[in-house]
């Protein structure tokens, strides 16, 4: 029987396994608040402020562009599920006929959606924020009052999820580069 051959040659310290102190990394969150605020004012589809945009999505994901994945239909940025994204692809369909769409119009769109949600397309964090501030849009413009739209959005409510992001959206406006509004009004 011929010997194995050593491809190759480690040579550097392994930690050892009593090593359980983590190294403390310099993270500049405030970067990424400025990239979402970025990509918030560059697709935002409703009425909404910016900041309340991005306190809505550090609410839903803390700003992680994959949450979701592999655990429940509630996915990306925003946390849209299918059906939400199926709705919005039918809410633009009635928008541009300037009426509900047709039973034929409606199943293309809601087809559409699916297929842009089951893509993975539904992760890229520009098409998130569009598809959830079209959603957002959508229960707008069927209730009257932006604390009720929210109500719509989330599914359920007493109006504490609008409350947090309200607050935190007074406090982000006032701070628009920290992330301590943030922390302090949602939670880290």
């Amino acid at each position: 029987m011929p010997s194995k051959k050593v491809l190759t040659k480690h040579s550097a310290k392994l930690t050892p396994a009593t090593d359980i102190c983590p190294e403390p990394v310099a993270v500049d969150d405030a970067a990424r608040l400025r990239e979402i605020r970025r990509l918030v004012e560059a697709n935002n589809r409703s009425v909404l402020s910016a900041d309340l945009i991005i306190c809505q999505i550090w609410m839903e994901s803390r700003f992680d562009a994959r949450a979701g994945e592999h655990q429940h239909a509630a996915l990306g940025l925003m946390q849209m599920q299918r059906d939400g994204v199926k709705q919005v692809y039918k809410y633009r369909k009635q928008k541009e006929l300037g009426h509900m769409p047709s039973d034929k119009i409606t199943q293309a769109a809601f087809d559409e959606g699916a297929r842009i949600y089951d893509s993975g397309q539904i992760f890229d964090e520009a098409t998130n924020i569009q598809l959830g501030t079209e959603y957002m849009q959508y229960w707008i413009d069927r209730f009257p009052t932006i604390p009720d739209a929210y109500k719509g959005y989330r599914g359920v409510g007493n109006g504490e999820y609008y409350r947090k992001i309200s607050e935190c959206a007074k406090s982000l406006a006032n701070n628009p580069d920290s992330m301590q509004p943030l922390r302090e009004k949602i939670g880290p």
